[in-house]
């Protein structure tokens, strides 16, 4: 109702790291390998967008889920709470888009992280696996 109410759902925004957990980012629904490979396969699709606008991102995170055979919604849930902190926020690419390119993949990196991060064979498959989707 007033401006004051807007400040806390937007902190994130002039935030460095976010203070998340892995917990939240498993409260996104997904098995822990299917997790990873989102943020993963996300973080590889933005770190190939030469123009940082919010339809660049949305068209480079709708093609990764698409291949990937994930709803889209489903697909950005933990894309929320590794940028945001929260899965309630403005959406996830204007996020983004505020954000800038930098933190937004930051935000990403910390998130797998987070979660243990991936050994070498492990992502080795997943590369291939990823070059498959393109």
């Amino acid at each position: 109702e007033t401006l004051s109410d807007i400040a806390p759902l937007g902190s994130y925004l002039v935030s460095g790291m976010l203070p998340i957990t892995p917990e939240d980012l498993k409260s996104a629904g997904m098995e822990e390998d299917q997790l990873l490979e989102v943020l993963h396969y996300a973080l590889w699709r933005l770190e190939s967008v030469q123009q940082w606008s919010r339809d660049n991102i949305f068209s480079g995170l709708k093609s990764v889920a698409d291949a990937m055979d994930i709803k889209l919604k489903p697909f950005l849930a933990p894309l929320f709470i590794a940028i945001a902190g929260s899965s309630a926020s403005i959406s996830v690419r204007d996020s983004m888009n505020l954000l800038g390119g930098d933190m937004s993949r930051a935000r990403l990196r910390h998130a797998i992280e987070l979660l243990g991060g991936v050994g070498k064979k492990k992502l080795k498959k997943m590369e291939k696996a990823y070059q498959q989707l393109a």
